[in-house]
Order: C-alpha cells, then sequence, then structure tokens
C-alpha cells in the first residue's frame, strides 16, 4: 500500500565508514556529497533528480545499489520495551497488561509510516512514496549482497 508522503523533505540517513556516526541530510539534486558532522569525512550520494522530483525512490540515493527494502519507521528498542514493561505487568493485571501492548503496537503500526532501506550500504530513505516493488525484508537478498560486497 503506497501511503502519502508527508509535507517534509526527502532525507536520508546512514553511517559514516570513517568514524561510525550517525550522518542525516535532506537530499537536493545539486548536492554530489556530504560532509560527516563528526570526522568530517566526505562521502558521496548517488541522488537522482528523477527520485527526488517524484518522490518514488528506485535505488539507494547513498550508494546507487537497486535493491532495497521496506519496513516500519519504529524503534525497535521501544517496541520492545513496551512489550518487556506489559510482561513485567501481565500478573497484577491480570493480563490487561499484555492487551494493551497489543493494542497500542497496532495503533502504531497503522499510523507510522514506511522507511526504505538499503541492502548494500543500509541507508533510510525519508521522506519518499512507498515503492511497490520493494518488498519487505528478504535474507536471501542480504546474503547474496554481502557476498557480492566481500568479493568485490
Amino acid at each position: 500500500m503506497t501511503r502519502p508522503v508527508l509535507n517534509r523533505p526527502p532525507t536520508l540517513a546512514f553511517v559514516c565508514e570513517a568514524c561510525d556516526a550517525p550522518v542525516v541530510v535532506i537530499l537536493e539534486a545539486s548536492r554530489p556529497s556530504v560532509l560527516c558532522r563528526s570526522c568530517g569525512g566526505g562521502a558521496p550520494l548517488a541522488v537522482e533528480p528523477a527520485a527526488l522530483a517524484a518522490r518514488r525512490v528506485d535505488r539507494c540515493q547513498r550508494c546507487g545499489y537497486e535493491r532495497l527494502y521496506v519496513q516500519k519507521d519504529f524503534n525497535r528498542k521501544i517496541g520492545l520495551a513496551v512489550f518487556v514493561v506489559a510482561a513485567l505487568l501481565s500478573v497484577p493485571t491480570w493480563g490487561l497488561s499484555l492487551l494493551a501492548a497489543t493494542i497500542i503496537d497496532l495503533a502504531l503500526y497503522f499510523a507510522l509510516g514506511d522507511v526504505t532501506l538499503c541492502y548494500a550500504c543500509g541507508a533510510q530513505h525519508r521522506g519518499f512514496v512507498t515503492n511497490p516493488a520493494h518488498g519487505a525484508f528478504d535474507l536471501h537478498v542480504a546474503e547474496e549482497t554481502d557476498r557480492r560486497a566481500r568479493t568485490a
């Protein structure tokens, strides 16, 4: 299902190869690279003006790789913490805390948007319409991409 994009600019988030610091950049067609705020190292970008104009990503805007996948834009640690707290409270609440956590999880599933990730570099593309050509994470594609990177 394609969700409407919020009125926010398309962004790209990835990890700096030099210092492992997070880098977040607003994508612009005229930006061929970005500097890491932590170490000052440069990182090239593969920004496609057509993808920005259509707000639809077909290939990674960081490395240019064509294999991407989609997942919910939600912090997994927070989701796990909600269910740990619900499990701890399940005895005194007679299990109602687990039901409440499930309802919260279901509401968040429908309320939150999607993020598109690159198999090769892990870059996160936000502010784009979900491309139906990109499915959920596939372990076989991830392993194929990992093998490709090691042999290159």
